[in-house]
């Protein structure tokens, strides 16, 4: 482990992209209640299509996907001492803006979520531009989220996430 940054490229492996696939394949659908809605969730149709879609097109797609991820997003790790739960590496994406004197701003995500939820206004935020003030992001991939390491011990919470966003900050240089 190494409390320096350490570039990260998303590079998922055939055998686990298969495994999605055959999971995706045996995937079995509950009964849904007549005339439903939406009062309990997505309607049945639209999970089946969902999964389908990602079954048999979108996986078959998904090394263009996974470049084009590598391509826009400036991607690293870092390893954070977070107190009474040992080390943990950090996933984050770091985009500094041309504006030297640009905000720093720490994008986390919500739950269900991940870092890419910052990725299309990740240009917006960091343009130089004489109506908006410009933002240096780092998109934190939370502890057990995305590429981040879980923790191995009860009693994670919101203090121990938002003690890593604030150790990511002073690591990467912002006060």
């Amino acid at each position: 482990m190494s409390d320096t940054e350490a570039p990260f490229r998303i590079s998922i492996s055939d055998s686990e992209l298969e495994s999605l696939k055959q999971k995706l394949a045996l995937t079995r659908f509950p009964d849904e209640l007549e005339d439903a809605g939406r009062d309990y969730g997505a309607p049945l149709a639209d999970i089946q299509r969902l999964t389908n879609y990602w079954k048999d097109t979108y996986l078959s797609r998904w090394r263009e996907h996974e470049a084009k991820l590598n391509e826009d997003l400036p991607q690293f790790t870092r390893d954070i001492e977070v107190d009474g739960f040992g080390t943990l590496n950090i996933h984050y994406v770091h985009k500094k803006s041309t504006v030297v004197d640009a905000v720093p701003l720490l994008f986390v995500h919500g739950w269900p979520g991940s870092f890419l939820e910052a990725r299309k206004i990740l240009p917006l935020l960091v343009e130089d531009s004489p109506e908006h003030p410009s933002f240096h992001v780092v998109a934190v991939s939370l502890p057990g989220y995305g590429f981040s390491e879980a923790p191995k011990k009860k009693g994670f919470g919101s203090t121990q996430y938002a003690e890593v966003g604030h150790k990511l900050m002073l690591a990467l240089g912002y006060n």
